[in-house]
């Protein structure tokens, strides 16, 4: 399939960012196969398992969290919390599989199945947070600890506390992270008032990254062949005054236009001003 020469270059980028398993020529070349909208679909999915380093405050949910049992973690987790309030990196936190399974492809061993997608992040939009303290034993400052919070733009809300066994499917373990995570999801919905709680296609995605990543697709295709219009680089320049730095800049002579996400947020960039025009903001963090 061939594709215009800015859309290709999109594509390009996002599947040299995309860790991919395996990572063979074979893989290589499906993603290159793979229609646009499922290719923003997989990045998309792999990319909101990171989080922008801003400082933000420390909340607790107590009705996952008890203040006394928040108390007694709390020593245990401070390498994890000063980070979140000093608004540093939280990626060593992460797990490792961020790093090495962007996306599974065929010819993969049956157990990486899954593997490229969070299902309590997709599910009850919670990330996960591995603590431990650095040691040369531990450099990495792995452990048996777990922190699940909901990351907004300035709070992180700890939801749950736990350790690997919530992942155990079935274990007593398993089914009190379920249970706290069901609750939380259903916070603000009125007693006995049905609701579908981000919905999740066979695929394991999120439908509502796939609906964005349709969206985001079909901008493309739409406003692709206007990037090269004079007057409608114009409008974008001139729809409000764009400043940095107190300056207002102006819209170059020869400006170069590419699709671009900064972040889970997708627009246009213009290369030689570094403007970014947003068209779909996905949420904000």
């Amino acid at each position: 399939m061939s594709h215009r020469p800015r859309i290709d270059a999109f594509r390009k980028d996002i599947i040299k960012q995309l860790p991919r398993a395996p990572a063979t020529r074979a893989s290589l070349a499906a993603l290159h196969a793979m229609p646009t909208h499922l290719l923003i679909l997989a990045f998309v999915t792999w990319r909101m398992r990171f989080i922008p380093a801003k400082p933000r405050t420390i909340k607790i949910w107590s009705g996952g969290v008890a203040p006394p049992e928040f108390q007694i973690a709390k020593p245990r987790l401070r390498p994890l919390l000063e980070k979140v309030e000093a608004g540093k990196d939280l990626t060593p936190h992460l797990s490792t599989l961020v790093h090495k399974k962007g996306i599974i492809l065929e010819g993969s061993r049956r157990t990486e199945r899954r593997q490229d997608i969070d299902m309590v992040l997709t599910r009850h939009g919670l990330h996960h947070f591995h603590v431990g303290k650095n040691s040369p034993n531990n450099p990495k400052g792995r452990s048996d600890s777990l922190v699940f919070a909901e990351v907004l733009e300035k709070e992180f809300l700890i939801v749950a506390v736990a350790d690997h066994r919530a992942f155990e499917y079935g274990s007593p373990e398993h089914l009190k992270f379920f249970s706290i995570c069901s609750a939380y999801t259903a916070k603000d919905v009125p007693p006995g008032q049905a609701f579908i709680a981000n919905p999740v296609m066979a695929s394991g995605h999120s439908m509502v990254v796939k609906l964005f990543s349709d969206r985001c697709d079909d901008e493309i295709s739409r406003l692709d062949p206007q990037l090269d219009d004079p007057d409608f680089i114009d409008k974008l320049y001139n729809e409000q005054p764009i400043l940095r730095d107190g300056c207002q800049i102006i819209r170059p002579a020869q400006p170069s236009m590419a699709w671009y996400f900064n972040d889970l947020q997708f627009g246009i960039l213009d290369r030689r001003t570094m403007v970014f025009f947003c068209i779909f903001p996905f949420f904000a963090r």
